[in-house]
C-alpha cells in the first residue's frame, strides 16, 4: 500500500573513519570509547562542567557508529 523511500544521508566523518578500520581496530577502539564515556560523566558528576557531557556525547556518538560498523560486517558475513 504505501512504501517507505529510504533516504540515505551523508556519512559523517567518524562513519567514513570507521569504516576504513579494520574489525579488530574497532573492538578495541570501543573499549577505549566506553573508558572515555565514563570518565568523562564521572568528572561531570564532581565538577558540573558541561565540557564533559559534550566529550561524553561525542564518545557515545563514536560508539554508536563503530557498533553499527561491527553489526554491519556481523551480517553480511553471516550471508555467506
Amino acid at each position: 500500500m504505501f512504501r517507505k523511500t529510504r533516504v540515505e544521508r551523508e556519512k559523517s566523518k567518524i562513519e567514513k573513519r570507521v569504516e576504513t578500520l579494520p574489525t579488530s581496530e574497532l573492538v578495541g577502539w570501543s573499549e577505549t570509547t566506553l573508558y572515555s564515556i565514563s570518565r568523562n560523566l564521572s568528572s561531570w558528576q564532581s565538577s558540573k562542567d558541561s565540557f564533559y557531557l559534550e566529550e561524553a556525547k561525542i564518545g557515545a556518538e563514536a560508539l554508536l557508529a563503530v557498533v553499527n560498523a561491527l553489526h554491519e560486517r556481523g551480517a553480511s558475513e553471516r550471508r555467506f
